[in-house]
C-alpha cells in the first residue's frame, strides 16, 4: 500500500510522523511527501529517509491514498484531482468552505468509487468514545445540555476564524455524541477585534428533548491559558473530559431533578489513551482494503461544513437558524 501526504506544514507533519510509525510497523509499504516549501518537505524527507516531491502531479501514479494538510481552500481541488483518478482521500477538516463543494466533493467520490474520508480526529478519541458509550447505555439519565471550551492566545490566522478552525469540532462532537446527523436549531454570535475573521464565537446548538450544546471557541484569552474541554451534564451523571489529559476522565455523581439536586463527589476513570490520529489513518487503511465507509466518512465532513454554514448565517441575522 503505498500513501503520500501533501502539506507537511504545522499539521501535515503529525501525518507524516504517525504515517512513518505504521509503515515501520508494516501497516502500509511506501510514504511518499509532498510540499511546495522545498526546504521543508526536503529536510522531512530525510528526517524519515522516504521520497519527497514539491509538485502532486509528479507523485507516483499508483498511489493507494493521500492524506491532504494543505490550506482549506484547496482541499476541494486537490481532493478532486485524486479521487477522479480512483485514488483515495484523506484530507483534514474542513473539507470544503462550502457545503456545495463538499457536495461537489462526494459526487466525485462516488462517480470514481473512491473514499473520500475528513479529518474529524475527535470521532477516535478514547474520552469522547467513551462518553457516547455511557450516553447510549443511560448511564448519564436524561442529557440536559453539553459544554465544549477551547481558548487560547493566539495571533488569528488570516485564512479561517474560530469557526472553521475549532467550531467544526464542537458540532460534529455533539451531534456524534447524541447519534444525531443535525441540529434542530444553531445560534452564534461571532466577534473579530484584531483580525479580518473572527477570533470568538459563540455556538448553541438545540436539539430534541430540549438538549443543548454549548461551544465557545476564542483565540484571544489570556487568562485561562491553553483550555480544551467538554462538559456532558445528565440527570445522573456527569463528566468532564480534559482533552489536554488524555488519559482520563472525570465523572461526577449528580442527581440534578425537579425534585432535588444533590451531589455525591467526583471520581477519576484512567481510560486507555490510543492517539486519534492513529486511528484515523489505520480506519483509513482498512476502509482502502475493504471498501468500507470509515468512520470520519464524507457525510460526516458534508454535515459539519453545512452546520457551520448555519452559524455563520445565524451570526449575520441575529436569529436562530432551522435544519
Amino acid at each position: 500500500m503505498k500513501i503520500a501526504v501533501i502539506g507537511t506544514g504545522q499539521w501535515g507533519k503529525n501525518h507524516v510522523r504517525s504515517l512513518k510509525e505504521l509503515m515501520d510497523g508494516k501497516k502500509i509499504d511506501d510514504l511518499y511527501l509532498c510540499d511546495q516549501d522545498k526546504k521543508r518537505v526536503t529536510a522531512m524527507g530525510k528526517t524519515y529517509g522516504v521520497s519527497y516531491f514539491t509538485d502532486y502531479n509528479t507523485l507516483p501514479r499508483d498511489l493507494d491514498g493521500v492524506v491532504i494538510a494543505t490550506p482549506s481552500d484547496t482541499h476541494k481541488s486537490i481532493s478532486q484531482h485524486f479521487l477522479e483518478r480512483g485514488v483515495h482521500v484523506l484530507v483534514e477538516k474542513p473539507m470544503a468552505l462550502s457545503s456545495s463543494d463538499a457536495d461537489e466533493m462526494i459526487k466525485i467520490a462516488q462517480e470514481n468509487n473512491s473514499i473520500l474520508m475528513v479529518g474529524h480526529i475527535f470521532r477516535y478519541h478514547s474520552a469522547v468514545l467513551k462518553i457516547k458509550d455511557g450516553i447510549a447505555r443511560g448511564d448519564f439519565g436524561d442529557i440536559y445540555y453539553m459544554m465544549s471550551n477551547r481558548f487560547s492566545l493566539r495571533y488569528p490566522r488570516m485564512d479561517m476564524g474560530v469557526l472553521y478552525a475549532l467550531g467544526i469540532h464542537e458540532v460534529d462532537i455533539f451531534c456524534d455524541l447524541l447519534n444525531k446527523e443535525y441540529p434542530q436549531e444553531i445560534l452564534a454570535v461571532i466577534e473579530n477585534y484584531v483580525g479580518k475573521t473572527e477570533e470568538t464565537a459563540q455556538i448553541i446548538m438545540f436539539f430534541e428533548e430540549g438538549i443543548k450544546g454549548y461551544s465557545f471557541e476564542n483565540w484571544l484569552n489570556p487568562v485561562h491559558g491553553k483550555k480544551r474541554e467538554l462538559i456532558v451534564v445528565g440527570s445522573r451523571l456527569s463528566a468532564l473530559v480534559d482533552y489536554l489529559k488524555p488519559n482520563e476522565i472525570r465523572f461526577y455523581d449528580s442527581v440534578i431533578s425537579k425534585e432535588s439536586v444533590t451531589s455525591e463527589g467526583s471520581y477519576l476513570v484512567p481510560i486507555e489513551y490510543r492517539e486519534p490520529l492513529k486511528q484515523e489513518h489505520r480506519d483509513f487503511i482498512s476502509c482502502i482494503k475493504s471498501g468500507k465507509q470509515p468512520v470520519a466518512n464524507m457525510y460526516v465532513g458534508q454535515r459539519s461544513v453545512e452546520i457551520i454554514e448555519k452559524a455563520f448565517l445565524s451570526a449575520k441575522t441575529g436569529a436562530k437558524v432551522s435544519f
